[in-house]
């Protein structure tokens, strides 16, 4: 393969590097995502994703009480 591409065990060497570069960063993270501090960052997103989404529904609710306002009062076509 050497005489077709030159670069071929220099870009398999560098692939290989960049694998266990890979796996180290993965192992880092996954240790980070399962301490305290990870577990808290969780949780703090799952309580907002879910505020966002009781919010929301709040939202729709109001627009529907306007709506259904307006149509009592004969104002909405």
């Amino acid at each position: 393969m050497q005489k077709l591409n030159p670069y071929a065990k220099t870009a398999a060497a560098l692939e290989a590097k960049a694998i266990e570069a890979r796996r180290a960063a993965r192992k880092v993270a996954l240790k980070a995502k399962q301490s305290k501090a990870g577990r808290a960052a969780k949780s703090a997103r799952n309580k907002a994703w879910n505020k966002l989404g009781e919010e929301m529904s709040a939202s729709f609710k109001a627009a529907d009480k306007v709506i259904e306002d307006e149509i009592k009062a004969g104002r909405f076509d």
